[in-house]
């Protein structure tokens, strides 16, 4: 996961952590230049704040922070190049439109990449193994990529429904049971209805796979499971959401390729057996 969205998905910080925190968002450049010494005398806090805040971010040493903290730069610098709710003018030719496309989908790509934890990409494969049924509630812009994983699944024996409409979502919070597990699809979490599903299935004990984007939302804390959408576009003001769907259908399809692989001779059989034109 990017670094700086790391920091930003952590709560746990004491004040005085927060402090080092917020001057590595503020100074990125100055903490690659400095000791560690210089470091804790510039940021006002002290070297074992600093060893702590490492500790919390799952960083071994000033060295491996130094390098993340340029990665991420680099990143997003990469990033800004790239209007991504307005990637092309009205005076563009349809080359200029296509490269302009071309490098969206490439940086859209390369964020999606840096955001995903892999022990939490683990942990989500292993629970949608253990479930006894698997739901996918997606927002409406989501609609088709979640029927694409369900397609994929399918297609080597795995039922998975898609429940769309918010009536059928809430009467299928109802039905789930013990073992069963819900994917939530949202890039804001602003669907109306959607706070009290995420609630409702905590009170059942259901978990939940949130992917979302990195801005905080009240439903994050009920989700077990997050992974995150690159999050460059407006929700609202954009062309269309060729960002965001990119790096949804990237996880669907990281998520249903290692699902795959846990059993891939199986799965491979399985597939090949039983194909239709």
């Amino acid at each position: 996961m990017d670094l700086f969205t790391k920091i930003k998905s952590i709560t746990s910080f004491t004040e005085s952590e927060q402090i080092f925190i917020q001057y590595i968002l503020d100074h990125p450049y100055d903490v690659i230049q400095l000791s560690l010494q210089q470091l804790a005398k510039t940021s006002y806090v002290s070297i074992s704040t600093i060893y702590r805040v490492m500790e919390k971010l799952d960083i071994n040493g000033l060295n491996q922070l130094k390098l993340q903290i340029s990665e991420s730069l680099k990143n997003n610098k990469d990033s800004k190049d790239i209007d991504y709710n307005y990637p092309f003018q009205k005076t563009d030719t349809h080359h200029q439109i296509m490269t302009q496309m071309l490098s969206l989908y490439e940086q859209t790509l390369k964020n999606t990449f840096n955001l995903i934890d892999l022990d939490e990409l683990l942990h989500i494969v292993q629970a949608l193994k253990k479930a006894n049924n698997i739901y996918i509630f997606p927002s409406i812009g989501n609609y088709f990529m979640a029927e694409s994983f369900q397609q994929s699944m399918l297609e080597i024996g795995v039922k998975v429904d898609v429940i769309k409409e918010a009536y059928y979502q809430h009467w299928n919070v109802q039905l789930c049971k013990e073992g069963d597990i819900v994917m939530l699809i949202s890039y804001a979490g602003r669907t109306p209805q959607i706070k009290n599903i995420v609630q409702e299935l905590n009170q059942k004990n259901i978990p939940i796979i949130l992917i979302s984007s990195t801005i905080h939302t009240p439903i994050d804390q009920f989700a077990k499971y997050h992974l995150y959408f690159s999050s460059y576009e407006d929700s609202e003001e954009k062309i269309a959401s060729f960002s965001s769907r990119i790096s949804l259908q990237y996880l669907l399809d990281c998520i249903y390729a290692c699902y795959f692989n846990r059993d891939y001779q199986k799965n491979l059989e399985y597939k090949i057996k039983n194909y239709i034109d």
